[in-house]
């Protein structure tokens, strides 16, 4: 009932079902994301078929013989939330949180675009970001976080269209620290 993501892999690779499937509350069962992907959401309401009280049921294509790993994580102050909102291109754009604590790491997506994933982290600082699909290091820009750290309330948004392009709509996935 407090929502939240669930995060599959299939355990055995080169079978074709090895990515990383991520289906959050706010988006729905049906939509997913692939981790190590670009690609805007997908549709597919076999994956997750009920997030439940006690986690979650899976869908009937359950990667057939394969085993998973399943990493879930439920709403809660101060350990996770997620947040979705549709982009409007201005630097400085602010975005309401319900983590109850300063982020730690937020990851965010575009569900509309083909982006890469766009990762803060606090020991890196507000100047620097990295993308979570790719294996290049950080890099520098204010067109991430706008140099602003978040609050306990709020992230703060550049331009970069990995984060808020005018129109677009994104999932941030907002981890606390420690």
């Amino acid at each position: 009932g407090k929502g939240g993501l669930v995060w599959n892999k299939a355990r055995v690779s080169g079978t074709g079902q090895d990515n990383h499937y991520l289906v959050d509350s706010e988006r729905g069962i049906s939509k997913y994301l692939i981790s190590s992907s670009t690609n805007a959401q997908g549709t597919n309401a076999d994956l997750v078929s009920a997030f439940n009280a006690d986690g979650f049921t899976m869908g009937s294509s359950n990667y057939g013989a394969y085993a998973i790993a399943s990493w879930t994580f439920r709403k809660a102050k101060k350990f996770f939330d997620v947040v979705t909102y549709t982009g409007n291109g201005t630097t400085g754009r602010t975005v309401s949180h319900n983590l109850g604590s300063v982020p730690g790491c937020i990851i965010i997506k575009s569900t509309s675009l083909t982006e890469n994933w766009a990762v803060y982290h606090r020991s890196m600082g507000n100047t620097k970001y990295f993308y979570l699909n790719t294996t290049t290091s950080e890099g520098t820009s204010s067109n991430f976080w706008n140099n602003t750290s978040p609050t306990s309330t709020t992230f703060t948004l550049g331009n970069d269209a990995s984060v808020n392009d005018n129109g677009a709509t994104y999932v941030a996935y907002i981890f606390a620290p420690d």
